[in-house]
């Protein structure tokens, strides 16, 4: 095979393209499920972040059989794809009862409810037993009961226990706060103090006579850089698969673990300002940004080219500007020269999850093309039945 410069030549890349190293993807699943399997707990990763039945492949070549999804949209697709058991981690959407009802009929469905109010009427309406998690707040105030309310936790759980359609299967939580944190040290400390947060929870329960109760825990920050994971009983990280210039940020990863990014063709270079444009805008890398040491917006950096991949992040070459189509990025001297118009540079994403949703396809370093789903694909047709489908 031969060194990734000339891959990257060989690939013909004309426009923006997002690029996929399945050698590094596979790695950090590897590297996942052996923490999840040393630590005795179940790993049920999140799909969100590559949203391909290709990848979901991989997945089940190493073992796993639970699956998280982020919409019923993307569980009716991957139920198609033959995963049996999902859990869809958002709060339950009466709206879409209809693809509740379908999914419930066909796999083993388990939905997020944080009411007893939500609770009967997704019961009233279901064809079969649903598993549910009751969504508890440790700390990131999105979603969930307050962890420290203990009489409407109590509350909920009764709801869902006097239904003959609902069966607790426990607490779920996402310690999102940890993506703010400073240090791998300081999200240790919030991923303890949220599994603290948890046992408590699940102990009030106990002495209400409301057992059994798993507890249920997702973020990638916490599941890369944790030592332990007492109480827990599932882990659900998503963007591990990737991983991304945030997670190397934090201690999460390194930038030689980020396994996509995208090639955007430079179209201009202006050697007076040290800025050289290339065609890929907000439309192809997203607009999340993290802040430089300067306090500027950073919505990218350009990345060394290994020898059979891209490398580290250049952290002087950031990207600074984006329009709808173009970005601007800025250079030291001695790398603008290197630089010539129509070269494809490499940029590593903010966000993996973000940048990854904006395409329909990867191309691996290969010249594979795998086929993935859009978080705004339509989905009209509640069958799981795939071939119908297509």
């Amino acid at each position: 095979m031969p060194p990734f410069p000339q891959r990257l030549k060989d690939l013909g890349i004309t426009r923006p393209t997002l690029l996929l190293d399945r050698n590094r993807a596979v790695q950090n699943l590897k590297r996942m499920k052996r923490k999840a399997d040393s630590a005795g707990i179940r790993f049920r990763p999140h799909f969100k972040t590559h949203q391909s039945a290709e990848i979901g492949k991989w997945f089940r070549s190493a073992g796993v059989k639970s699956i998280t999804v982020s919409s019923l949209d993307m569980a009716l697709y991957f139920a198609r794809h033959g995963w049996k058991d999902i859990t869809v981690a958002f709060t339950a959407n009466p709206l879409e009862i209809k693809a509740i009802k379908s999914l419930a009929r066909k796999i083993k469905l388990n939905l997020l409810i944080d009411s007893g109010e939500l609770a009967r009427g997704i019961a009233s309406a279901l064809p079969a037993q649903v598993q549910v998690w009751m969504d508890v707040d440790v700390g990131y105030h999105r979603t969930g009961i307050p962890w420290d309310d203990a009489g409407q936790i109590v509350d909920v759980a009764r709801a869902i226990r006097e239904s003959k359609k609902l069966v607790l299967a426990g607490l779920l939580t996402h310690s999102g706060h940890t993506y703010h944190a400073k240090s791998a040290a300081e999200i240790r400390r919030l991923h303890q103090e949220s599994l603290l947060k948890l046992r408590a929870v699940r102990k009030k329960l106990l002495e209400e006579g409301i057992h059994p109760c798993a507890i249920s825990i997702g973020d990638t920050p916490s599941c890369s850089v944790a030592e332990s994971f007492a109480g827990a009983d599932e882990i659900r990280p998503g963007n591990f698969i990737f991983y991304d210039l945030t997670m190397s940020h934090l201690g999460a990863c390194r930038d030689e673990d980020i396994a996509v990014a995208v090639a955007c063709p430079v179209v201009a270079r202006y050697e007076a300002w040290n800025q050289v444009v290339i065609y890929g805008g907000a439309v192809h890398l997203s607009k999340e940004f993290m802040m430089d040491e300067k306090g500027r917006r950073i919505y990218g950096y350009v990345a060394h080219v290994g020898e059979n991949s891209w490398g580290a992040a250049e952290r002087k070459a950031p990207v600074l500007s984006l329009s709808q189509e173009h970005g601007l990025i800025e250079m030291n001297d001695t790398f603008l020269q290197e630089i010539k118009v129509g070269d494809p540079l490499v940029i590593l994403p903010v966000h993996s999850c973000l940048t990854a949703d904006l395409y329909r396809s990867y191309l691996t370093l290969e010249g594979k093309k795998i086929e993935r789903r859009q978080s705004n694909d339509p989905e009209p047709n509640y069958s799981l039945d795939a071939d119908k489908r297509r």
